[in-house]
């Protein structure tokens, strides 16, 4: 029955694209380490052997990289916290779990790190807002979260922790920033790692230094490893890349492919501010940059951008859709809005031709933003058998 509800509800996100507020359940979640502290808390999961219990289904939503700092800063002041995402909340809110990256440390104070041409830091009563629009989990793994130090990632984490956010990617040394988190909702286990492989290297953590989590090659393994024995899913955050770049660097396809052969479910990724295609592999599904979402820039390049939900399941993607958006600031002010018609068509078509390559020559979304997989295997596999007969 649980899941017959969870399954009607994402039926009606992805159709309808507009539901009610989520109701979350009792999350169980390691506790997350402190700056104060030198040792990592980790919880021991198996997976259960009951056959007869349902596959597990759940809906993601994830959107890109979330700044609410600079120029932003005096808008949401006047308008409030909640205005940034008033034009897409009901998205985030009616799937599961919602993911974004958030681009800056949430801090009033912290010394500023020094040789950066841009340094960022968010006022930490903005996280009502964060809350309030249904993001879930962020992704601190980036080139911003330590640009006011420690002191700056400190403030970070104590706040998301006050509103019962969900965090992954940083922390006060190598093994706490790696340090997955597993969720338990309604009985479905899920697990967030989270990845920088942006500079500057002082970023990232090392044995006695706080940061990001970089994904070293045995430390990678061994962590996606054991999300999938731990967890029934495993999403992997990447922040990656080139900044306007709209292809994937060769690494990011390797990283990308790595975590799905071992044992992710779906793979996110950010930080070109662009679009980037999507792929899938081995029927899951991968965005390579998801662009911008709320964030403090008029830039000229990061004009639109997708929501992408998604609903998910230990053999793979059952479907996705990706839902344009415009983040042009100059329109926008700062809220982002779905597009529509004609300009959504154009990002939709764009997306397609993005992903073309990445999926040996095949447009995976339809003309409504949909991906269907098990569509896709049924229509190559009639190709491939029209093309032996003749």
């Amino acid at each position: 029955m649980a899941k017959k509800r969870i399954l009607v509800a994402v039926l009606l996100v992805l159709f309808a694209g507009c539901a009610g507020r989520k109701e979350m359940a009792v999350i169980k979640i390691p506790r997350q380490l402190s700056l104060d502290t030198g040792t990592v808390q980790r919880i021991h999961l198996r997976r259960s052997a009951d056959i007869s219990r349902p596959m597990p289904l759940l809906s993601v939503t994830a959107v890109g990289d979330l700044m609410m700092s600079s120029w932003i800063i005096n808008v949401v002041r006047q308008e409030g916290v909640d205005y940034p995402f008033d034009s897409t909340r009901v998205l985030l809110q009616s799937s599961d779990f919602a993911i974004a990256n958030l681009e800056a440390p949430l801090s009033d104070s912290g010394e500023q790190f020094e040789g950066k041409k841009f340094t960022f830091k968010v006022p930490p009563e903005f996280a009502a807002g964060i809350k309030k629009a249904g993001i879930d989990v962020l992704n601190l793994a980036n080139n911003h979260i330590l640009d006011f130090g420690s002191e700056g990632l400190r403030n970070t984490i104590s706040t998301l922790d006050s509103m019962k956010i969900y965090h992954i990617g940083a922390g006060a040394n190598r093994d706490s920033a790696c340090v997955p988190t597993i969720v338990d909702y309604f009985g479905i286990r899920i697990a967030f790692l989270g990845f920088s492989m942006t500079f500057p290297k002082e970023f990232w953590a090392s044995d006695t230094s706080c940061g990001t989590c970089y994904p070293y090659e045995k430390k990678f393994r061994r962590l996606v490893r054991q999300c999938e024995q731990d967890a029934d899913l495993t999403i992997v955050s990447f922040h990656w890349g080139a900044e306007k770049r709209t292809t994937p660097k060769e690494y990011q396809i390797y990283y990308a492919h790595k975590a799905i052969d071992l044992g992710a479910d779906l793979v996110l990724g950010h930080h070109p501010h662009v679009l980037q295609g999507l792929e899938l592999y081995k029927n899951r599904l991968i965005a390579y940059s998801l662009g911008n979402y709320v964030f403090a820039s008029y830039s000229e390049d990061a004009r639109d951008s997708i929501v992408l939900q998604t609903m998910i399941t230990p053999n793979g993607l059952l479907s996705a859709r990706a839902r344009p958006i415009s983040v042009y600031n100059a329109d926008v002010n700062f809220q982002p809005h779905l597009l529509y018609g004609a300009d959504r068509n154009a990002v939709l078509q764009r997306l397609n031709e993005l992903s073309f390559d990445l999926n040996n020559g095949r447009n995976i979304l339809n003309g409504e933003g949909f991906i269907w997989p098990n569509r896709l295997i049924r229509h190559e596999e009639q190709h491939a058998e029209v093309a032996g007969k003749k």
